[in-house]
C-alpha cells in the first residue's frame, strides 16, 4: 500500500519518543506479491516541534542537511507513521546509486524490504 507518497516528496512524521523524523522518497516500486516499496533515505536530524510545509526556511535548512543510505521499506510500515508531506526535492541520477545496487540484487533473488516499523531503521 502506497501512503499517498511521490518520488522526490521530503516527509515529516512522529516517532513513538514523540520527536519528528524525516525522509525522503527516492523511487517507488511495485513488489511481485502486490505491495509497493518505497526507497527511502532519512535526513540524519530530528525535530522537537513539528516542521509544517509553510515553514519555508525550516524545509530549506533540512534540504541542507546530510542524509543516510538508501533503503527500501514495504509501504504499509510507511503508511503507519501517516507521513506528511513538506516539500519535495528532485531525484538525480547520481542520488539513487544505492537504489540501483539494492534493485539489481532484488531482481535477483537477493535482496528484499524492510518490513520492520520505519522508526527501527
Amino acid at each position: 500500500m502506497n501512503p499517498g507518497l511521490s518520488e522526490g516528496d521530503i516527509c515529516t512524521y512522529l516517532r513513538s519518543d514523540g520527536v519528528w523524523g524525516f525522509f525522503w522518497v527516492l523511487r517507488i516500486d511495485a513488489l511481485a506479491d502486490g505491495r509497493d516499496a518505497l526507497s527511502l533515505r532519512k535526513f540524519a536530524v530530528h525535530a522537537r516541534d513539528e516542521v509544517l510545509r509553510e515553514h519555508l526556511e525550516d524545509v530549506r535548512e533540512l534540504k541542507s542537511r546530510p542524509l543516510e543510505g538508501h533503503f527500501p521499506i514495504v509501504g504499509t510500515r510507511v503508511a503507519e507513521v501517516e507521513p506528511r508531506v513538506i516539500g519535495s526535492m528532485p531525484v538525480r541520477e547520481d542520488d539513487l546509486e544505492g537504489y540501483r545496487v539494492w534493485r539489481a540484487a532484488y531482481e535477483q533473488g537477493e535482496a528484499g524490504v524492510f518490513t520492520v516499523p520505519l522508526e527501527e531503521i
